[in-house]
């Protein structure tokens, strides 16, 4: 049987317009991200700004603290920096 390690947050249209092979690569950075946060390891990495509020969550749940800045270079507002120092 499987099972989802954590909630995706995307009961309330919050992925409404977007294709599914974008839906898939959010839900792929947000495993890494579940990944790196569970293992202790620092994180330094540019994420997809669309899944910001779900990298949140999972600082949070992580009990991680977290740092999400908008790259200063990306003009489409696309990409944020995250950084998480290591536990």
């Amino acid at each position: 049987m499987f099972e989802s390690i954590s909630r995706f947050n995307i009961d309330n249209g919050e992925l409404d317009g977007l294709s599914s092979q974008q839906c898939f690569v959010l839900g792929y950075e947000l495993a890494q991200i579940d990944s790196l946060l569970s293992s202790g390891e620092k994180i330094y990495r540019p994420v997809n700004a669309d899944n910001r509020e779900r990298i949140e969550s999972a600082c949070r749940r992580a009990n991680r603290q977290y740092r999400l800045t908008w790259l200063s270079d990306d003009a489409s507002e696309g990409w944020m920096q995250l950084e998480v120092d290591a536990a």
